[in-house]
This record gives C-alpha cells, sequence and structure tokens, in this order.
C-alpha cells in the first residue's frame, strides 16, 4: 500500500508543472515596440510616421504604420494637393494588396494606416516634398537607400536592437 502513495505526489507534481507551463506560454505577450517620427520640412509640412512593431522570439511578426500628412493653409485653396497625395500614397501601397491599407483625409491632412503581417517589406521616412510653383512629392522606394528605413516580416530583432536601429535614424521609442 504504501507504495500506491508514493505514486500519487510525483504524478500530481508532474501534472501540476505541465498545467503552469501551459498557462505561461498561453499568457506571455508578445514584446510591441512603438517608435515615432515627427518632422515639419520648410515648406511647412509635417509628415508623422508611428509604427508598432510586434516581435515573436527575435523576429518581426506584424507591423501597423500610421503615417500622417498636414498641409500647411497655402496648400489648402482647393483639395487638389489633398487628393494628389492621397492618391499618391494609396499607389506607393499598391504593392501590399488587398485590406493591407486604410486612407483617409480631413480638411488639412492625409493618414495611412498600413498593416502587414504576410512576408512584406515596409519603408519609413520616404517621401520628400518641394515646390517648383506648385508643390510636388517624392517617395522614395528604394529599400536600399540609406536615406530610408526598411523593415521586413521575419527581419531578425529584438527589441532593443530594434529600438536602436530607429533611435538612429531620428524616431523616438518607447
Amino acid at each position: 500500500m504504501k507504495k500506491g502513495k508514493n505514486r500519487v505526489f510525483p504524478i500530481v507534481m508532474t501534472v501540476l508543472i505541465i498545467v503552469i507551463i501551459i498557462y505561461l506560454f498561453a499568457t506571455v505577450k508578445q514584446p510591441l515596440v512603438v517608435c515615432e517620427k515627427k518632422t515639419i520640412n520648410d515648406l511647412g509640412i509635417a509628415i508623422s510616421e508611428e509604427l508598432e512593431v510586434t516581435i515573436n522570439g527575435s523576429e518581426i511578426d506584424k507591423m501597423v504604420l500610421v503615417k500622417t500628412i498636414k498641409l500647411p493653409e497655402e496648400y489648402l485653396k482647393d483639395d487638389t494637393y489633398i487628393n494628389s497625395i492621397m492618391f499618391t500614397l494609396e499607389k506607393s501601397y499598391d504593392y501590399l494588396g488587398d485590406n493591407k491599407v486604410s486612407m483617409s483625409k480631413t480638411q488639412n491632412k492625409v493618414i495611412a494606416r498600413v498593416e502587414i503581417d504576410n512576408d512584406e517589406t515596409i519603408i519609413l521616412n520616404n517621401i520628400e516634398f518641394f515646390d517648383n510653383d506648385e508643390l510636388q512629392m517624392k517617395i522614395n522606394s528604394n529599400t536600399k537607400s540609406s536615406d530610408v528605413v526598411t523593415l521586413k516580416i521575419n527581419d531578425k530583432y529584438t527589441e532593443g536592437e530594434l529600438m536602436t536601429r530607429l533611435k538612429n535614424n531620428g524616431y523616438s521609442c518607447r
């Protein structure tokens, strides 16, 4: 009879440890890195990028980018510039496919929300404006350019490495 009682304790402990391990894996949160960059160019155009990156293990698992372009009063006489910026942004994100980009506009700004979680690439800090008798926008799509930050799903980063890379490119991270 003593042998039966001695076996119950190890079995109960084993089951308890397995339940605890399953609970820990189920409740572990993936690290979320949030970085933001705001700039105002010499034309008075404000560009804001807020990026949320979910890291799973040591790889980028998901990214959500909210890019806002706000125009100064002198470019708001009609909707031409706002509509042009919105159209150009939509076309620049065509490579991502359906349901990855949502666009909205207000009286003085355009907001693009980009959500990616497949094997896709996003380019940050890639918009430039200049005025040659009319406002023009240039989007740098060169993923190898040193002027932009390129991130891809499954890129290998720890939280600290990603934050350091973005901070070195003018972003503030939390």
